[in-house]
C-alpha cells in the first residue's frame, strides 16, 4: 500500500467541511499534532459498510461504541460500489483512533469514525 503525501492543512479545510463530532474531534487531534495518514489505493464503499458494521457491532458489544459509526456506515452503504480513500489518525492522550473515508480523488472527507483506544 502506498501512502499519500496529504499536507496536514489540506486534510483539516476537508474535515472542516463536514458536521459531526466525530470530524470535529479528528480534526482538532490533527491540529494539535496527531499522526495521520491518507492511503492512496481504493476499496468500494459497500465493502468497506459492511466491514465496519461488523466493527461497530462488536464495539457495541464490549461497551466501546465508535463516534460517528451509524452516520459513516450508512454514508458508505448508500454509496453502492463507488471507490473510496482509506485513511487514519491517531492520538495517544487519550487513546484515539479516528478512521478517515475519503471520495477516489481525496476531494471529500465523506465519513469519519472516532474510536476510543482505553
Amino acid at each position: 500500500m502506498v501512502k499519500s503525501l496529504m499536507e496536514r492543512e489540506a486534510l483539516l479545510r476537508l474535515l472542516a467541511e463536514e458536521p459531526g463530532a466525530a470530524f470535529q474531534a479528528c480534526r482538532a487531534a490533527i491540529r494539535a499534532g496527531a499522526e495521520y495518514v491518507v492511503w492512496d489505493h481504493t476499496l468500494p464503499a459497500d465493502q468497506l459498510a459492511r466491514s465496519y458494521s461488523r466493527r461497530a457491532q462488536h464495539m457495541a458489544r464490549i461497551g466501546n461504541p465508535m463516534l460517528g459509526s451509524a452516520e459513516a456506515i450508512d454514508v458508505l452503504q448508500t454509496s453502492g460500489d463507488r471507490p473510496l480513500r482509506v485513511g487514519e489518525a491517531k492520538i495517544e492522550n487519550p487513546p484515539t483512533h479516528f478512521q478517515l473515508f475519503l471520495t477516489e480523488d481525496a476531494s471529500r472527507v465523506v465519513a469519519c469514525i472516532s474510536i476510543d483506544q482505553r
